[in-house]
């Protein structure tokens, strides 16, 4: 090889190389500018997704919140707008806004859609729009809207919807924390419950009448009940297939000083410790009366009717706390959703109805016993879900005088309970308490179950 061709060849590799460089450059260059593109991009999605979750982390927040007001007041909704919620209108033609007392109307819409924002104090907010419950929906639906505070823009909202429905003491026609015996004359319509007491003992039903609802028994069932409409039995061994966990007593007692307090604060409070007795008696217009009794002959309020003084008109208030400190007999016609708490004893004086059936509701909880009074009628209808916190469901005496009682409702007793004064007993459940239990009512097992939780369109109404 000469010199020339030497030279030649080396300046050819020397050229060569320089392309390579050129185009190595070239290559890096793209791809810098793609990872930067690709770092951007993931930046962005990074910053979107926290955004999102945030957004989704407020509206969560939100059903959190009300959740929470539930707890204390089961029927919250019917009592107040959330300080979160948009502006109802009641189906009356009645709008509230946030915080307000609701007028107690059922139904509602939210026509100015998404108007009220309640801020987390994080740079959040959310809204909140609420569906109560009704005879074909038991469920309370929430949806709740998050968003950055402030912003329109709709692509940064984040909405989530759950049903949820309360799980309540009335959703048996008896709860018992003792031995729970029916005769063959008794028919029962709903589910009973025979507990495990404070003790541990196992506590058995006796049945020899008619069941439509299903029997449980932490114990044992017995007797010849006839079950009707495909009812079951379910005694120690089979129990646990259906209620996972034994039901107790003491967990679901309402407090008296929390009705106590809430009657006193919008309510009705009636104490007057020089009587013996108070008789209510609820009028279709939506009051009631309330008059102090005294025995007559030193005789008991609920087995001689009392000497009773003149009344006094209420109407039936919007919380639904009526606190009575000494015992209450009870009778008439309910319009509206009351519970009645007696520090003593709640007595059945009358026939108990509601003016318009799966809308009204009555709670009667008594610190001792539930009696049906000696002079009610011979055939007593009466309405109402009763606890008996520390004493029995009964009548005054067994003595068969009386013809018929039937019973519609339900029932928690601490220590069981007798209507021997009747010849005939029907107990037949309320399938209204399955989606409207009375105010302040107890739950059991867990408050809430919730039957679906997804994200919906955060698009505003």
């Amino acid at each position: 090889m000469t010199r020339t061709s030497a030279l030649r060849l080396k300046s050819d590799e020397r050229g060569l190389a320089l392309v390579m460089v050129i185009g190595m450059m070239a290559l890096l260059s793209v791809v810098s500018i793609t990872l930067i593109n690709v770092v951007t991009a993931e930046g962005t999605r990074s910053r979107t997704a926290v955004a999102d979750d945030a957004a989704t982390q407020a509206a969560e927040a939100g059903i959190q919140d009300y959740i929470a007001k539930l707890l204390d007041d089961n029927l919250y909704y019917m009592h107040y707008v959330h300080p979160g919620e948009a502006t109802r209108k009641g189906s009356d033609g009645v709008s509230k806004s946030a915080g307000q007392a609701w007028t107690g109307v059922t139904t509602w819409t939210y026509p100015n859609g998404k108007d009220t924002w309640r801020s987390l104090g994080n740079g959040y907010e959310y809204d909140l729009e609420i569906t109560p419950p009704s005879a074909s929906n038991p469920n309370v639906g929430i949806v709740s809207t998050g968003r950055p505070t402030g912003s329109t823009d709709h692509s940064q909202w984040r909405a989530v919807q759950e049903l949820i429905r309360p799980s309540s003491v009335s959703d048996f026609q008896m709860i018992s924390d003792a031995d729970i015996s029916y005769g063959s004359t008794a028919t029962t319509r709903g589910p009973v419950y025979a507990g495990i007491d404070s003790s541990g003992h196992k506590h058995n039903i006796a049945h020899a009448g008619v069941a439509y609802g299903n029997l449980y028994a932490e114990g044992s069932v017995t007797g010849s009940v006839t079950m009707m409409n495909g009812a079951q039995k379910y005694s120690s061994s089979t129990i646990r297939s259906v209620i996972p966990t034994a039901i107790n007593f003491s967990d679901f007692l309402t407090s008296l000083s929390q009705v106590q307090t809430a009657a006193q604060a919008g309510g009705v409070y009636l104490n007057n410790t020089s009587v013996d007795a108070w008789w209510l008696t609820f009028q279709s217009n939506g009051t009631f009366t309330a008059a102090t009794c005294t025995k007559t002959s030193g005789n008991d309020v609920a087995g001689t009717m009392p000497t009773c003084g003149t009344p006094t008109t209420y109407n039936v208030p919007v919380n639904g706390a009526v606190y009575v400190g000494q015992s209450a007999i009870i009778s008439g016609q309910v319009n509206g959703r009351v519970t009645v708490v007696s520090n003593n004893n709640i007595i059945i004086g009358n026939n108990i109805s509601y003016v318009t059936s799966g809308d009204d509701v009555l709670g009667l909880v008594a610190n001792n016993n539930v009696e049906v009074a000696q002079y009610v009628p011979s055939t007593l209808n009466w309405n109402a879900a009763t606890i008996a916190e520390n004493g029995q469901f009964y009548s005054y005496s067994n003595d068969g005088s009386h013809s018929t009682m039937t019973f519609t409702g339900s029932t928690a007793t601490k220590n069981g309970g007798s209507m021997g004064l009747f010849q005939t007993r029907n107990y037949n459940y309320d399938n209204t308490l399955l989606y409207l239990q009375p105010p302040w009512f107890p739950r059991v097992g867990d408050p809430y179950s919730i039957l679906l939780e997804r994200q919906v369109s955060a698009t505003s109404s």
